[in-house]
């Protein structure tokens, strides 16, 4: 997930989303000013929770957040020739004057091995950059992605179940299942805009098998748009009909962009104000 935090920290709605107070009592805990960081980049890998961490970029006082850190207990060490903090499992390094990680020491290792080769990056892969392409060129301040190795069946399996989790959040669970029954989904992104309490853009771009499968999904989802448009509100929710109806979806080659204005009240859940 890329986050750019100059933007989303302003924004009530989405930092109420991605949680923004806790990720700022983490920084204070790293002794790391929330005014200082432009963009976070948190990475996962599905099949082992031990790679995990997160980059924050921006602008940063090495030497005040090494002497901090040391005063609250944290080692300095060296791993695979770099200096890294370490209290427990915790790890803490700063590979560049405008860069802190903070994760595991596998993602520590990781992040490294990525800066130091950039074919070892996930931006440097196939799938992403498919995927990343057909994503609008605008800037949205959340981006999500998630990449699935070729031939690993439970990896796809979680895959698509996250996109299926993904539309269920407006109720647009149809169009995860209909990707699930396909089997064909290699990975996905989704990005969330600025919007309105009423309606937030999102993009949902998802990379097929091939394209024939790209061709079959895109046919199926202009179906059921089609057949939203004369399904009567009923006991269904009215909001998430009516982004069904407006949703638009292009197909470049394998890859599938669907974009829509999701209801707020779907994102977000009731108001805590």
């Amino acid at each position: 997930m890329s986050i750019d935090w100059s933007l989303l920290k302003a924004d009530t709605e989405l930092r109420r989303l991605l949680k923004g107070d806790q990720f700022e009592a983490v920084l204070r805990n790293l002794g790391i000013d929330s005014a200082s960081v432009k963009t976070v980049t948190i990475f996962t890998g599905l099949n082992s929770r031990a790679n995990s961490g997160l980059l924050l970029r921006g602008s940063f006082d090495g030497k005040e957040i090494a002497a901090g850190l040391k005063a609250k207990g944290w080692n300095q060490e060296s791993l695979d020739g770099h200096k890294v903090y370490v209290n427990a499992a915790d790890y803490i390094a700063m590979p560049a004057n405008n860069t802190v990680f903070a994760g595991t020491r596998a993602g520590a290792e990781g992040m490294f091995r990525a800066a130091n080769n950039a074919k070892e990056s996930v931006v440097a892969s196939d799938a992403y950059k498919k995927i990343n392409a057909a994503l609008s060129a605008k800037g949205q301040p959340v981006r999500a992605y998630l990449l699935i190795q070729q031939g690993t069946l439970e990896m796809a399996d979680a895959a698509l179940a996250a996109t299926s989790f993904a539309l269920s959040l407006c109720n647009l669970g149809g169009v995860g299942r209909l990707l699930q029954a396909a089997n064909v989904a290699r990975g996905f992104a989704v990005s969330v805009d600025h919007g309105t309490l009423q309606k937030y853009p999102v993009e949902l771009c998802v990379l097929l098998r091939d394209e024939d499968s790209a061709t079959f999904v895109n046919g199926s989802l202009n179906a059921l748009k089609t057949i939203s448009a004369f399904a009567s509100p009923g006991n269904h929710d009215g909001e998430s009909l009516r982004a069904l109806r407006e949703m638009s979806i292009v197909r470049k080659q394998e890859v599938l962009a669907v974009k829509m204005e999701i209801p707020g009240s779907a994102l977000f859940g009731p108001s805590s104000r």
